[in-house]
């Protein structure tokens, strides 16, 4: 069950001269007796214009129905319904003329020069009483305004029940925005260590292929050493070839002197 809420009481509903009246609760100014400055059509158009329309027909439009409840708020000033739609209608004709003879000037002063012509507006004024409007007694009209200043009470508790909602939302969202840059931070840092890791990594890296690089001019000087070598033997084995075919020719001439020897005994042993 939701918990009784009290209105909101105001200093004029405490003036015992205000009690029983209608709108006593309120404090309104038609019960206080304070003075209601008439809101007139040009004041609306005034505190309705805009500077750059994007067209000024359309804004004009728009300014004819601001006209329109302006026109409205008169009408509830003098109490009467016919005069304030009489106002209306000669005012929006009279934008309607506006919207026809300018397209430049955006000001409202092109439709009127400014002032309020009071004495005009209240020919148009009427005491009568309108009967569509229903009544109320002072007493019934008190007990529903208290009604309703209760229920604007739950409701503006409402509200403010949802806005503080939302603000522990918010608080969550930037608490979660908080974790996620200080997780931002540590991983960065983890990043930068990498980063020198492999830094350290290209740096032993580095070394290493220059020792490869040393052993490879040390393979190359003892390689070096050994074609040295092999050319120093180039030579030995060309004279070692030519005193080999040098024996040879020699041991073919022996055998050769050995054969005619051995002719020239025969020859000898024949003739004998």
């Amino acid at each position: 069950m939701a918990p009784r809420k009290t209105g909101t009481v105001t200093g004029a509903s405490l003036d015992k001269g205000n009690k029983g009246k209608k709108g006593g609760l309120t404090g309104s100014k038609r019960v206080t007796g304070e003075a209601v400055a008439p809101t007139t059509i040009v004041e609306t158009l005034e505190s309705t214009a805009q500077p750059t329309p994007p067209s000024v027909v359309a804004k004009l439009q728009e300014m004819g129905a601001t006209a329109q409840k302006g026109a409205q708020t008169v009408a509830t000033v003098v109490n009467t319904a016919s005069a304030g739609i009489q106002v209306m209608n000669r005012y929006a004709s009279q934008i309607n003329e506006a919207i026809k003879s300018t397209d430049i000037d955006r000001s409202p002063t092109a439709i009127t020069d400014g002032k309020v012509n009071t004495s005009e507006i209240l020919t148009h004024a009427s005491v009568e009483i309108d009967s569509a409007v229903s009544q109320l007694d002072n007493a019934e009209a008190t007990q529903k305004n208290i009604i309703i200043a209760r229920q604007r009470n739950y409701v503006g508790v409402a509200i403010n029940n949802v806005k503080l909602k939302q603000d522990l939302a918010t608080l969550d969202l930037e608490q979660h925005r908080l974790i996620g840059l200080l997780i931002d931070g540590k991983t960065a840092h983890v990043n930068n260590e990498k980063k020198a890791v492999q830094y350290h990594r290209a740096g032993v890296g580095r070394d290493l292929e220059l020792s490869k690089l040393e052993q490879d001019r040390e393979l190359l000087v003892q390689q070096q050493i050994r074609t040295e070598g092999t050319q120093n033997q180039t030579e030995l084995i060309r004279e070692q070839e030519q005193l080999k075919v040098a024996k040879l020719r020699e041991e073919i001439e022996k055998q050769g002197f050995e054969i005619q020897n051995i002719s020239y005994e025969k020859k000898t042993q024949v003739r004998d």
